[in-house]
């Protein structure tokens, strides 16, 4: 084999070995636990700081958000499939505002031993470009959680797999302040699963 040929195929190697570990390679389960819960420790600190979606008077009552048990059945990776034409379009908000995305890519995934299917979009005025949004709805939607859906962030990093965990899916600020207009998931992210996982629907009273 030429010199060449060996350099390439080592640099070919190392890239595959880095994208392994990247995948494969991270915290343990219970360091995971422990940071989900410090997550959501936080996020009480913050309902009740300047920044909040809370009013004063919803903060004087507030008593810490609801939660689905941490569940590792509910952290997927999932392929993604790149849309090429990456136009910007307009989703409908909870207030009948067109909120402007760009359509990122196609998350194919498995959950609960089905396979599904999401798209994840780029916010316009989002100044991180790995930083993309999973708006999605499902079964637990009006019952358990939120009826306008819950969000979940995602980051691409450059490769063909993202993780999409859905103990870390959110309510938008507009299930705690109608004020707020927030993007209703679009058809393509209605899951006809029963996600488990994540928020809850917060009872203000």
């Amino acid at each position: 084999m030429k010199r060449q040929n060996i350099f390439i195929f080592l640099v070919v190697a190392f890239i595959f070995i880095t994208i392994l570990n990247f995948l494969t390679v991270g915290e343990n389960s219970e360091d995971y636990m422990s940071r989900i819960k410090t997550e959501r420790k936080d996020k009480n600190s913050f309902m009740l700081s300047s920044s909040s979606p809370l009013n004063d008077q919803d903060k004087r009552n507030f008593r810490g958000l609801n939660y689905y048990p941490i569940d590792n059945a509910f952290k997927v990776t999932a392929t993604l499939d790149m849309i090429d034409q990456k136009q910007p379009i307009y989703i409908t908000s909870t207030t009948g505002e067109e909120l402007k995305y760009i359509p990122f890519a196609y998350a194919n995934f498995e959950l609960q031993k089905q396979d599904l299917k999401v798209i994840l979009y780029q916010d316009w005025e989002e100044n991180d470009p790995n930083k993309l949004s999973l708006m999605f709805a499902d079964g637990t939607s009006a019952i358990d959680t939120y009826g306008g859906g819950r969000y979940i962030d995602v980051f691409y990093r450059g490769i063909s797999k993202v993780e999409i965990d859905f103990n870390q899916a959110y309510n938008p600020y507009c299930h705690f302040n109608d004020e707020y207009s927030c993007p209703i998931p679009p058809r393509e992210n209605l899951l006809d699963v029963d996600v488990l996982a994540g928020e809850k629907l917060y009872n203000l009273e």
